[in-house]
């Protein structure tokens, strides 16, 4: 796990590098507003710390080899693949008809569920994570979500 984690943090950070070397020279609005370039240099800082955080991690972890842990099968791990994916297409076909709010939610706990979270625990994320990213974008960018059923 050491060497993917090692691999997979130089990757976050070349990336991160990428997309902020790319977006530095977008344009910012008058006033002060944030510019085009906002998100993808978020993007781009989250990338490289994340990236970070993983080569930390395996630097201080035990040199020892394989860290003991339950490592799925490869046909699990495709199985899973291919669900995500799954919610993913249901996901784009539904959000219209139900909404953004009770799509996401559901959706979420389903998936969290197939992953072997348990169900309070997936319930509760699953609702946190939809009314956040709700209060982001519908409150304080102004982008509209379906609203779907709830638009009744």
């Amino acid at each position: 796990m050491k060497k993917n984690d090692i691999i997979a943090g130089g990757i976050f950070i070349a990336l991160g590098i990428f997309i902020f070397t790319q977006t530095a020279t977008y344009p910012s609005l008058e006033k002060g507003h944030p510019g085009p370039g906002l998100f993808p240099n978020l993007l781009a800082v989250l990338f490289i710390l994340f990236g970070g955080v993983l080569l930390l991690k395996a630097r201080k972890s035990p040199s020892s080899g394989l860290i003991e842990q339950e490592v799925p099968s490869r046909p699990k791990k495709v199985t899973n693949a291919f669900f995500v994916l799954g919610i993913i297409a249901l996901y784009v076909a539904i959000v219209n008809l139900l909404g953004f709010l009770i799509t996401s939610a559901v959706l979420l706990i389903i998936l969290m569920k197939k992953l072997g979270v348990n169900l309070l625990r997936s319930a509760v994320a699953s609702l946190v994570i939809t009314l956040f990213i709700n209060l982001i974008f519908s409150k304080i960018l102004r982008v509209p979500l379906p609203l779907g059923i709830l638009h009744l």
